[in-house]
């Protein structure tokens, strides 16, 4: 064997012996893509190595079951194919043949230790499912559910209902999803929810749990709960009752807070554009930890507790939870609220675009009660009768000045 053959086998063996490679193949997250994009930009000689055990590894599916002995003859006969003098990676056949049988052979082991870390201690990299793209479809006008198939589900109403059985079957406004537009259930598979301004939506998920989601908030979710696991991700505004299962706590994830319940009522904000994320609570109580601490903070009914991006500040104060989720029944209510967050929701709510000098708007603040389902037109008449400010509307643009 040349120096050149028994270096690259080495590396090869370096790579399958390594615990943390395996890891990043099989369940990625942001972390270990950092990691191993360090180790290949100082180790250039091993990015052909770490490809090619990508490549070999893309069609197993380990998380998800072990593989049958058709998946393994599969994986022999693409090994094959590969020494063909036409294919480019035929010199790299007997390290990839020793790969291989070494990951064939560690495939039940591999299955049960990434099942069992997912299932316990593994987090979901939520993030896959948030591509920058998809600030397009939240403007787009219309509800979009992305199913566990990939298929995508557009609805023009204003008001959309989804309902999921305990097998996970989905309904939407009451009309059963035919088959074929679902995909298998599995404990891996997640349904994308968009929900863009101007429109609100309602789900009840397979366990009985009821949300309602407000406009310009997305959601990722499993058609079916599996195991003693309940977990959802937010990005946007969203009221739950949680169904109750003193076996199974649910959790609200977020990019920046994880909150767990067993059975409550209450409300999350975490638009990604907002410098601030909130749980307001209605009854029960709940524990949040944000996702860079280990502490817990405990809220009861009638609190809110909020999160500062920018100075990871926590705090907790008392409120009255009408104001904070009033959004579902369509009302907005402000006690003192700087005008700038007032106009912010109601640019959300009505899909259309404010024009405001943010210091000279911020130096007013606003009380009272807003009913959305008035014309917009009404809306900011009644605006304009509280606050000293001059509106123009122009199409879906609208110009809001301070009075002098």
């Amino acid at each position: 064997m040349d120096m050149k053959k028994q270096q690259r086998e080495q590396i090869y063996q370096s790579l399958l012996a390594d615990d943390a490679f395996f890891q990043w193949l099989l369940c990625p997250n942001s972390e270990l893509d950092e990691y191993w994009k360090k180790i290949m930009l100082e180790n250039p000689d091993k990015n052909e190595a770490v490809n090619d055990l990508k490549t070999i590894l893309k069609g197993m599916k380990v998380v998800e079951k072990g593989m049958s002995e058709e998946e393994k003859k599969e994986l022999w006969r693409k090994i094959e194919n590969a020494s063909r003098p036409k294919k480019r990676s035929f010199r790299l056949l007997p390290f990839l043949r020793y790969a291989a049988i070494f990951l064939i052979a560690l495939t039940t082991s591999v299955y049960v230790y990434m099942n069992h870390k997912q299932r316990q201690d593994k987090p979901i990299d939520y993030q896959l499912f948030m591509p920058d793209s998809s600030t397009a479809e939240i403007q787009s006008g219309k509800v979009l559910i992305v199913l566990t198939n990939k298929e995508i589900i557009e609805m023009e109403a204003s008001d959309v209902g989804l309902m999921h059985d305990a097998e996970g079957k989905m309904s939407i406004n009451s009309k059963v999803i035919e088959e074929g537009k679902t995909a298998d259930k599995t404990e891996n598979e997640f349904n994308q929810l968009y929900v863009p301004y101007g429109k609100t939506t309602s789900i009840v998920m397979s366990d009985g749990t009821k949300i309602w989601v407000n406009s310009g908030t997305r959601v990722v979710y499993p058609p079916v709960f599996a195991g003693n696991k309940r977990e959802i991700y937010v990005e946007g505004e969203i009221y739950l009752e949680v169904a109750r299962n003193e076996k199974s706590p649910f959790i609200v994830k977020t990019d920046r807070m994880e909150i767990s319940v067993l059975g409550t009522s209450f409300n999350v904000s975490a638009y990604k554009t907002d410098e601030k994320q909130s749980v307001v609570l209605a009854n029960g109580s709940v524990s949040i930890k944000e996702n860079k601490e280990k502490t817990e903070t405990t809220i009861k009914p009638n609190q809110k507790y909020t999160f500062e991006k920018s100075t990871n500040i926590s705090n907790v104060q008392e409120v009255d939870i009408f104001d904070y989720i009033c959004w579902k029944y369509g009302f907005l209510s402000f006690k003192k609220e700087k005008l700038s967050a007032v106009l912010k929701r109601v640019e959300r709510y009505y899909n259309v675009r404010i024009d405001y000098n943010a210091p000279e708007i911020d130096r007013t603040t606003l009380s009272g009660k807003l009913d959305l389902k008035e014309d917009i037109s009404e809306t900011f008449r009644i605006i304009s009768i509280t606050a000293p400010i001059e509106y123009d509307m122009r199409n879906e643009v609208i110009k809001i000045n301070v009075k002098p």
